[in-house]
């Protein structure tokens, strides 16, 4: 560990992506975004709206129309398992990289890897969010269209995620 990172001003990190670390990522999106959230509620309404329909329909007929039973449990399957599979690509597309070596110090971060080295200062992101597994980073626009993902577990020191958090806080704003 060089003497850089132990005062705190650069934090190296190594890591190979998984698909848990997208999909806890694109959670926090959701979370974060006005469009992610209004798209969850959407779904949920869309779902209690059919199956109120499907409960009426089946106490004043005795019976119900196979669209209402049907369409409320895909659009609760596309709850669950649209995240998993975007997870699933995402990570498919990174990994033909290989393992990240990423570097966060005062100026921004740079994420190398077999194919590319991305650099982006600290204007580039606007927020972040914090998950148990991952810090992830959000660019400033409203739907926060790019995000970067740095597992917690890529840190070599345990103290080495307090020295990320502060960083970030010092340069972004808690989503």
């Amino acid at each position: 560990m060089s003497a850089e990172q132990r005062t705190g001003t650069q934090v190296e990190m190594s890591y190979r992506a998984t698909v848990e670390d997208f999909r806890e990522a694109l959670r926090a999106r959701m979370r974060a975004a006005p469009a992610g959230r209004r798209v969850r509620w959407l779904m949920i309404v869309i779902a209690v709206l059919l199956l109120t329909f499907a409960v009426t329909s089946w106490l004043m007929k005795g019976s119900v129309d196979v669209p209402l039973l049907v369409t409320p449990t895909a659009v609760l399957l596309v709850m669950l398992f649209v995240p998993r599979m975007q997870a699933r690509q995402f990570c498919r597309l990174t990994d033909a990289g290989g393992a990240c070596h990423t570097v966060v110090d005062d100026s921004g971060i740079t994420v190398t890897n077999q194919q590319q080295t991305s650099t982006l200062t600290w204007q580039a992101m606007a927020r972040y969010s914090e998950t148990q597994r991952v810090f992830v980073l959000f660019s400033g626009d409203k739907n926060a269209s790019c995000l970067t993902i740095l597992p917690k577990r890529g840190v070599s020191d345990s103290g080495d995620a307090d020295r990320l958090r502060a960083l970030f806080d010092q340069h972004l704003t808690r989503a």
